[in-house]
């Protein structure tokens, strides 16, 4: 056995050419350290099918940017189970569901707390048994035991025989991803974002080269990134680098610590209305914005110019998942062919959150000066000297 993939320290493995990878670790499994999922809180669930089967229901279009999700007879089954939470769960109440082809969204408050002994994963387990225990049921019933071709109903391909639409013995993948709703506003904002799922969904199929995620995308003299995004950006003429000081602009926070984006802002100098000025003027002029977007001010200019639909390229500290989709502007802006996102090979997906050290900031915004070419900005790279950071490129590209 080679070296690649041998751990050489604590959450790092070298890769198949000897370069230090970051270890990925399953998402479905992680919990917020240490938060007690008995207590009377929010929380939004997402539940994948095993092997990610579109057996749940069919895409549908009904109209210009208006799409659907139509159960199948199993993703019926699963809805059923769903709103018979609250039978065995008198503590909760379901808000919303949202039925994917493969996939299941479901936001549940438990108004009161558990009993001893119980949390949230009770919930969700019985849940997925009872679900799976039912569609085998159903499957049964039809003469289609687990394991045997499943029934028509889910999307193209989906039919007996395939591989897409067969049920094994495990109906669910195992665990389940669950995000805790604190801060105000953020019940409607995720029920808006279950609710566009299924539109979200037609765009990318409508348009699947801007949405497929790549993971050798060489770019001449600089190196190779992963990427999701219009590649044709790198290809365009004129580019404008965004590069924002701490100092320079600040967004107002709440009294808990949160950013509020609509407030207006605790710092806006000067220094940061030039810059934004600016770089709009150069979008508006058909130039392509590119930034780490790392500082506030940064991810301000990227915001406006979003907005106004400008060409962007951002890049990241970490790659991008097999299935990942850009949220919010960014999605919209991916699919008008308006932005590229970048990272470097040598720093893949993770399904936790990387901090943004010091040497990424570094190595990101030098990776921007090298796209920008003519458009660069200066950077005082703070005691580091151009050639270390060059050093720290090469790396990781």
């Amino acid at each position: 056995m080679g070296e690649e993939g041998r751990s050489v320290a604590p959450g790092w493995v070298l890769d198949g050419q000897g370069r230090l990878m970051r270890e990925l670790k399953p998402h479905m499994g992680r919990r917020l350290p240490d938060f007690d999922y008995s207590q009377r809180r929010i929380y939004e669930i997402t539940i994948v099918l095993e092997d990610r089967r579109p057996i749940l229901g069919r895409l549908v279009k009904r109209g210009e940017g208006d799409w659907a999700v139509e159960p199948s007879e199993i993703g019926g089954i699963v809805l059923a189970c769903w709103r018979e939470i609250t039978v065995r769960w008198p503590q909760v109440e379901l808000i919303e569901d949202q039925l994917m082809p493969e996939h299941f969204h479901g936001v549940l408050f438990v108004k009161e707390q558990l009993p001893k002994g119980k949390s949230l994963g009770n919930i969700i387990g019985s849940f997925k048994s009872r679900s799976t225990s039912e569609v085998g049921n159903y499957l049964a019933a039809r003469g289609e035991e687990p394991g045997n071709p499943a029934a028509r109903g889910g999307e193209p391909n989906g039919g007996p025989g395939s591989a897409r639409g067969r049920v094994r013995p495990r109906f669910w993948a195992e665990g389940y991803v669950d995000t805790i709703l604190f801060g105000k506003g953020q019940l409607a904002r995720m029920i808006h974002y279950l609710r566009d799922n299924p539109r979200r969904l037609g765009v990318k199929r409508e348009h699947p080269e801007l949405f497929k995620v790549t993971r050798e995308l060489k770019i001449e003299g600089i190196g190779r990134f992963s990427a999701i995004g219009n590649h044709f950006l790198l290809m365009r003429s004129a580019f404008h680098q965004i590069q924002v000081s701490r100092r320079y602009f600040a967004y107002a926070r709440d009294a808990r610590g949160n950013l509020l984006k609509d407030a207006p802002p605790a710092v806006a100098t000067r220094e940061f209305e030039e810059k934004l000025a600016a770089a709009l003027a150069a979008g508006k002029g058909g130039a392509v914005l590119v930034s780490p977007c790392i500082s506030q001010g940064e991810r301000e200019i990227a915001r406006r110019a979003f907005a106004a639909g400008y060409r962007v390229i951002t890049l990241a500290n970490k790659g991008f998942s097999p299935l990942y989709k850009p949220g919010g502007k960014l999605f919209e802006s991916c699919a008008a062919g308006n932005l590229l996102m970048l990272a470097p090979v040598g720093w893949p997906y993770q399904p936790a959150e990387k901090p943004m050290a010091r040497i990424d900031a570094l190595v990101l915004n030098r990776i921007a000066q090298l796209i920008a070419g003519e458009g660069a900005c200066e950077i005082d790279y703070k005691g580091a000297t151009l050639a270390n950071v060059d050093a720290e490129v090469c790396k990781v590209v």
